[in-house]
């Protein structure tokens, strides 16, 4: 089988091989599926105890933990052991790029332009003018707009949809099922009939996004929608029209952005977050699972609740949520008292 020994991994990831440099590394794993021979990974002293438990013949730690003197197991050491993980379960991915070239049946409209080492796969449909840069892994069934520009080392998986002039940069990941540039919910009511607004803007991915399954970002009405460089959004994220998303922000899944909303760097919205139109969230701005933002928030802030407020502020609340039983079984027997006199 192939692998890597344990000094190789540690040089790829710049850390530190302790014991047995020389171990060939076949496979790697959690603490719950540690392969036989393998390689797992420890955070902390707690899950350290667990790896050591394990048919692993070596974990990835950090270098700040004491170690056993006799563990019978070798180590990699990394002040960052969570970030190497992450570069070291791409080793093992079992997804490998796909050899570069275009199937017969992709159907591309007029003047497209091709950088070197596309891929583009069966049933693909590209529209007239779309530019893609090199190294672009285009996956079965996705469509490419008319206009749509891609960079390099971009890759869109299988039926994701790009609509008409949609901008992505380099190395963004698009994953199944995404739709990019669909109509924005736009209408005018004149006497109770609702008239379509038309949509007529952009959408613009910056570097490094990823975008997970079956999420929607709309088109701009008039100018454009943003997603900022370094962004990942998760699987069943609704972003509405003129939306602007600052850079590495985390968008978990089922949030929801209303129209023309805006959003400053390193924001995280946790699941089911739902925000308001026309307000801004500061930079590094955090908002708890099914938050409700109503209102514009000042930067730093950690929010919870609907509409949202303060994390503080939200368990005070709670704490007198949940004592209204016995607060109303109270108010009872004194309205009671006061009957009887």
């Amino acid at each position: 089988m192939s692998g890597y020994r344990l000094s190789q991994l540690a040089e790829l990831v710049q850390g530190v091989a302790r014991g047995d440099s020389e171990l060939m590394i076949t496979a790697v794993g959690g603490i719950d599926d540690a392969p036989p021979g393998g390689l797992t990974f420890a955070e902390d002293a707690r899950r350290l105890q667990d790896a050591l438990q394990t048919p692993a013949a070596a974990i990835l730690t950090k270098p700040t933990l004491e170690l056993p003197p006799s563990a019978g197991k070798a180590f990699l050491l990394h002040p960052h052991p969570r970030l190497a993980w992450a570069k070291i379960l791409a080793l093992y991915s079992p997804f490998q790029s796909p050899a570069p070239g275009v199937h017969p049946t992709v159907a591309m409209g007029e003047g497209c332009e091709l950088g070197d080492e596309v891929c583009l796969m069966p049933y693909v449909v590209l529209g007239s003018g779309v530019k893609i840069g090199h190294r672009v892994r285009v996956y079965p069934f996705c469509y490419i707009g008319d206009g749509c520009e891609l960079g390099d080392d971009t890759v869109l998986y299988p039926h994701v949809t790009l609509m008409p002039r949609v901008q992505v940069g380099k190395r963004v990941i698009i994953h199944p099922g995404a739709v990019i540039g669909g109509d924005g919910y736009g209408y005018v009511t004149y006497e109770g009939v609702h008239h379509k607004i038309p949509q007529i803007g952009r959408v613009v991915i910056e570097d490094d996004v990823e975008i997970g399954c079956n999420t929607t970002i709309d088109r701009a009405t008039t100018g454009e929608t943003r997603i900022g460089a370094g962004t990942k959004i998760d699987n069943l994220v609704q972003v509405a029209h003129n939306v602007q998303i600052g850079e590495h922000c985390l968008l978990v899944s089922q949030v929801g952005i209303a129209g023309s909303s805006t959003l400053g760097r390193h924001v995280i919205l946790a699941g089911q977050v739902g925000v308001k139109d026309h307000v801004h969230l500061g930079d590094h701005v955090v908002v708890g699972a099914q938050g409700g933002v109503s209102k514009s928030l000042p930067p730093n802030g950690v929010y919870w609740g609907t509409p949202a407020v303060p994390h503080r502020e939200w368990l005070q609340v709670l704490a007198h949520l949940y004592k209204l039983p016995e607060l109303a079984r109270r108010v009872e027997e004194l309205e009671k008292r006061l009957r009887e006199r």
